[in-house]
């Protein structure tokens, strides 16, 4: 056998053991979420808890009496949320018997979050792989695996479904194929606002203003072609819609704890929801200035994003990503325990080491201290929330400014370097 083919037979064996090493990975991810989901739909189903699969599943049920998101009544999620829950609901009704329709709704929806989450999983390990190689991506797929809190999947919250989207739009970008990411970042902000926050990155960094402008065109189209026909169907209800998610007021941040309020997020009663003047109703009182934090928060993105024009190497635009995420989290009014599903595989990509480790392990386990460790088993012992909040509060800033150095440092010192090298060889 010669050299070149033995090389090449080396080679093709440790490609086999890195494929097998992701299957096992992913298998491992799909059965974990998958048991926790079989063992809590018996546990829920016909049970009168409240958990929010079966305000979802409530939601959806309106639809038999002619009810439906955005037309009949508001809802506190963009309308890709609910409408993806009305129709599951309205398959069940379709599939399966009657007495059967819940338990079928809480697996249908969960076996749906479980596959967003692989296919999340899937583009993290593709993603490190083109930034750092083949051996630190799969040490970002464990540390993934190993370190995000697999409940939050399959507890009825949305989340799994627009982070896949957004790693997706974020894949594509990387590749240079702006338009379909475009897409991506447009049907993220049907699913849930957050991958918005791609929109002026891809602008920036996307070749040639006709590119960046058909990007977003796309992304402007996707989301009016979503809301416009429930604006001329039901203004009501869609302004109503609106008003919720803009301004709902605090829970669960440092701005929660300026306010005095130490429960979660609160949204009226879905009784309630065909009432479009209780879509406020509620917000508790704040007395912050939040023209004066909006204005703050948006020098400090407008100053980053003067020199995000300069990132070009993949690196620095999944770190510009990861940055802006967190910025979003530090100015918003809100957190809850599944956004950690937002930032958890940036992390793992970007920190395939002890430190990307130790990130994710600490923001978990901040998370399970307020859920369950408040909300369930000490709601009175508030200095345990206000603990929480305050910690993760400061991780997400170190985070921030750690992305934000491997974001704009590269770029700028190229820069630097070009303006100096410049000269000389002009002499």
């Amino acid at each position: 056998m010669s050299l070149t083919s033995r090389l090449q037979a080396v080679c093709d064996r440790r490609l086999d053991r890195q494929t097998v090493g992701l299957r096992f990975m992913l298998g491992v991810l799909a059965l974990s979420r998958l048991a926790l989901l079989l063992w809590r739909i018996p546990a829920l189903t016909g049970t009168a808890i409240a958990h929010d699969l079966r305000y979802i599943l409530d939601a959806a049920r309106l639809s038999d009496q002619g009810l439906y998101p955005y037309l009949g009544f508001w809802m506190e999620y963009p309308p890709g949320h609910p409408w993806l829950a009305v129709g599951v609901y309205r398959a069940g009704r379709w599939l399966v018997a009657e007495g059967a329709i819940e338990a079928w709704f809480y697996a249908a929806f969960g076996v749906l979050l479980v596959l967003c989450e692989a296919g999340t999983f899937l583009l993290l390990h593709a993603i490190a792989l083109q930034l750092h190689g083949a051996q630190a991506a799969r040490r970002s797929a464990l540390i993934y695996l190993l370190l995000t809190v697999p409940g939050y999947v399959v507890a009825g919250w949305f989340d799994p479904l627009p982070t896949l989207l957004f790693m997706a739009a974020l894949y594509l970008l990387l590749k240079s194929r702006t338009r379909w990411s475009g897409l991506m970042i447009g049907l993220g902000i049907v699913a849930k606002v957050f991958p918005a926050v791609l929109l002026p990155l891809a602008f920036a960094i996307a070749r040639g203003w006709r590119n960046k402008l058909i990007c977003a065109l796309i992304v402007v189209a996707l989301v009016g072609a979503c809301w416009l026909p429930f604006l001329l169907a039901s203004p009501e209800m869609t302004l109503a819609s609106l008003r919720n998610q803009l301004g709902r007021s605090s829970w669960e941040t440092i701005w929660a704890l300026m306010d005095g309020y130490y429960g979660y997020g609160m949204v009226a009663p879905l009784a309630e929801h065909m009432d479009a003047s209780q879509a406020l109703a509620a917000n508790h009182p704040s007395d912050l200035p939040w023209t004066q934090i909006t204005i703050f928060f948006a020098l400090a993105y407008a100053i980053f994003y003067r020199q995000a024009w300069r990132i070009r190497q993949p690196q620095e635009i999944v770190a510009a990503a990861a940055f802006s995420l967190h910025l979003l989290l530090l100015y918003s009014k809100g957190y809850s325990p599944q956004y950690l599903l937002w930032t958890a595989p940036l992390l793992a990509i970007l920190f395939p080491n002890r430190r990307g480790a130790l990130y994710l392990g600490w923001l978990s386990l901040f998370n399970l201290i307020e859920l369950p460790g408040y909300f369930s088993f000490f709601p009175e012992f508030r200095p345990l929330l206000i603990l929480s909040v305050v910690a993760r509060t400061a991780l997400h800033a170190l985070i921030a400014a750690e992305c934000l150095r491997l974001a704009v440092a590269p770029a700028f010192w190229r820069v630097t370097a070009s303006r100096t090298t410049a000269p000389a060889a002009a002499e």
